[in-house]
């Protein structure tokens, strides 16, 4: 019998717009560099830091969140998280700023990271959540994710 997989993938057009915007904040630190210098290169060394991780974000295989019968796998940058379903609670959806997020809290038998934990939990309400929507909106995938957990748990 094979185990059902499924992998979703962050959208390209919204990291290609964001390499974009960090391209013309680093060219935009060049021309202003004589004028205001900490200005210009604050600006150069950290949207020069965002065009290196977009650029890696496009490659294959570098983010994304793959589901299987025995729970989730979030990739980001070729580094991989796994956490059973068993692990958690529920998934939700919350705002932190002006993005709408996938949330999750983690059941009562899980005791690993609980300084983190609740330093999230401080901040945001929940006690985790998923760095993308990977091209659905927030409530979908929770949905889809409360589902799997479901079925599999």
């Amino acid at each position: 019998m094979k185990e059902e997989t499924k992998i979703l993938k962050p959208k390209k057009l919204k990291t290609l717009g964001l390499l974009l915007i960090s391209i013309l904040f680093v060219t935009a630190g060049f021309f202003i560099k004589d004028n205001k210098p900490f200005i210009a290169w604050s600006s150069i060394l950290f949207f020069g830091l965002g065009i290196i991780v977009f650029l890696i974000q496009l490659l294959p295989n570098s983010s994304y969140l793959k589901l299987t019968s025995k729970g989730f796998e979030i990739r980001n940058l070729y580094k991989s998280h796994f956490t059973s379903w068993s692990d958690i609670e529920s998934f939700t959806t919350g705002i932190i700023g002006t993005n709408k997020m996938v949330m999750f809290n983690y059941s009562k038998e899980h005791n690993k990271h609980s300084s983190g934990k609740k330093v999230a939990r401080n901040l945001s309400g929940s006690e985790g959540g998923l760095p993308n929507t990977y091209g659905m909106k927030a409530e979908d995938l929770a949905k889809l994710l409360n589902d799997w957990k479901f079925k599999y748990s």
